[in-house]
């Protein structure tokens, strides 16, 4: 197969995959109009730049960026770590997590990975992710090398990529393995991107009389075994840059993993895309935003009535707008026409249908109460209740996004040597375990910790009958159980060979103190019976320093020397 025919394959499972994803465009039309008014429509409603005209209530837009801002300080907080790297329970590697170069290692990886993403457009990327999430349902998120030409680590590159740019599919496990993706290149930038040598002649024409003008590209990521042989890497993945109207391929790539990350909200069966807040709250959303126009309409017509007009032998239509001139049989009839708006009934419905936007967006479960300062229990009461209401969907999230993100992270620091080379331990380890420290996995392990202070508070109320309950518990164990899920840093938790060596030199110290008063106890009571002795010698005839024959006839021999 010659390379067109390779391109025309791949476009044909584009282009069924667009056709697919053709059902969903009114609905995500209708999010990108009244929920996300600043992303661009998949339709012809509105053009970068253009403001809508036919929205009128910002409830749903704000209860989206308020549970955007709740997921981004919940699960991934730029100021704490929120995640960690371990070895898989289910590995026979698992043994080495107490293993202490792994430990050190696995530690040193997750530092660096952590000030990677700092140090890149991480935290920007991902608050976009976050309102597409729970409007669209349905996100992808690029991740990519950064294109500086220097040696090691050159920094992590993100993208979002919007919803009306990307149809993908999924493997025989339903996780997304391939990713179709359409943009926009300048005819400049084509040259500044790609080798000149792969790119139409006619483009170098118009690189001189319009340097500016838009070039369709696709891009396509999918197992390497799913291109034609004459395209295909060495690696698992490989990506095409494609011209679509020339059919050429200007570029081949190869990843080691999956670049894009797909995350769905939640998922029927049947389906490949998402369905979140916005399909069961978009009814309410646009009956409160007609409602809205309506009572803007009645505000207009009680400020400007129309006006009911003298017109001798005309009657013109009647006209009800603000402002408008009604004409009537009567000469004389000059004035306003009633106009009633029930304002009282209007907020009344303005309202339920208010709150059953932000039922939808939870944003009253999981905002945290304004005005008063708020305890620790209470702070650990109201994550649970994020927990609760979200832990579903944040499983699938970190499971489709933020998992496959930090093992391609950690994957390429590894292949450029921005950290220490693995230990010889971890030698055909193939997949390491994410563990998430965010305050959300707190909240979700906490339960333990208080199930430890309740317990440990109940023996000390039971020791008042019986002392010996107190030798039940493990108080040191407690503690170190009780670290990691506080979020407590592991450079400031002693290991336990460690702990037990400073209560072994406690210990000997204790005891060399013990032995050092016995002896200064011994020295003083010497001291203190010498004088006796010497006066008892001199008063006895030398009872201690005289002879048996000195001995008092008939009385018992007491000492023998």
């Amino acid at each position: 197969m010659g390379n067109e025919d390779a391109v025309k394959m791949m476009l044909k499972r584009r282009d069924a995959k667009v056709e697919q994803r053709q059902e969903w465009e009114p609905f995500y039309s209708s999010i990108a109009r009244y929920i996300r008014p600043r992303k661009k429509s998949i339709d012809s409603f509105s053009s970068p730049g253009q403001l809508s005209n036919d929205h009128y209530d910002s409830t749903a837009p704000a209860a989206s960026n308020t549970l955007a801002l709740i997921m981004a300080d919940t699960l991934t907080p730029k100021a704490i770590e929120w995640f960690g790297f371990s070895i898989p329970e289910s590995s026979p590697f698992s043994r080495l997590n107490k293993n202490v170069n792994v430990k050190n290692w696995l530690r040193e990886l997750n530092v660096a990975v952590f000030a990677g993403l700092a140090q890149s457009n991480f935290y920007s990327v991902i608050n976009e992710i976050y309102a597409d999430f729970n409007s669209f349902a349905t996100v992808c998120l690029y991740l990519e090398e950064s294109r500086l030409k220097k040696p090691g680590f050159n920094g992590f590159n993100f993208r979002a990529l919007p919803i009306s740019s990307y149809v993908f599919a999924e493997d025989d496990h339903g996780l997304v393995d391939t990713v179709f993706r359409d943009y926009d290149f300048t005819v400049r930038q084509l040259f500044q991107r790609f080798d000149k040598a792969k790119i139409p002649g006619k483009y170098e024409k118009k690189l001189e009389k319009s340097p500016d003008d838009p070039v369709k590209m696709v891009s396509c990521v999918c197992p390497s075994r799913d291109i034609p042989k004459s395209l295909q890497s060495k690696m698992p993945f490989t990506s095409l840059d494609m011209l679509e109207e020339d059919k050429v391929v200007l570029e081949t790539m190869a990843y080691n993993e999956f670049p894009y990350m797909v995350g769905r909200w939640d998922k029927a069966s049947g389906e490949d895309r998402g369905r979140g807040p916005a399909a069961v709250a978009m009814a309410d959303i646009l009956s409160l935003n007609e409602l809205r126009r309506q009572e803007l309409i009645g505000l207009q017509k009680a400020v400007n009535p129309p006006i009911l007009s003298g017109e001798e032998g005309f009657v013109g239509t009647v006209q009800m707008i603000p402002n408008a001139i009604v004409y009537s049989r009567n000469p004389r009839e000059v004035r306003t026409m009633p106009s009633e708006l029930r304002l009282n009934l209007s907020s009344l419905v303005a309202d339920n249908l208010m709150r059953g936007i932000k039922d939808m967006y939870l944003v009253d479960q999981l905002n945290l109460p304004r005005g008063k300062a708020m305890t620790a229990e209470e702070v650990i009461t109201v994550r649970g209740e994020v927990e609760r209401l979200l832990g579903p969907t944040v499983s699938r999230f970190e499971s489709e996004v933020l998992g496959p993100m930090l093992e391609r992270c950690a994957a390429i620091m590894v292949r450029t040597k921005a950290i220490s080379e693995p230990p010889s331990e971890l030698d055909g380890l193939d997949t390491l375990d994410i563990v998430y420290t965010g305050q959300l996995a707190r909240a979700q392990k906490l339960a333990q910790v208080q199930a430890i202070q309740r317990w440990s508070q109940m023996n000390i109320e039971f020791s008042s009958v019986d002392p010996g309950v107190l030798d039940v518990q493990n108080l040191q164990e407690a503690s170190r159980f009780a670290a990691p899920l506080m979020g407590v840093p592991p450079e400031v938790v002693r290991s336990k060979a460690d702990t037990e060596k400073i209560q072994a030199e406690k210990a000997q110290a204790a005891q060399a103190e013990k032995e050092g008063q016995q002896q200064q106890e011994g020295m003083d009571s010497i001291s203190k019976t010498a004088p006796l002795l010497k006066v008892l010698g001199e008063q006895g005839g030398g009872i201690l320093g005289g002879t048996q024959s000195q001995i008092p006839a008939g009385a018992s021999k007491c000492w023998t020397y």
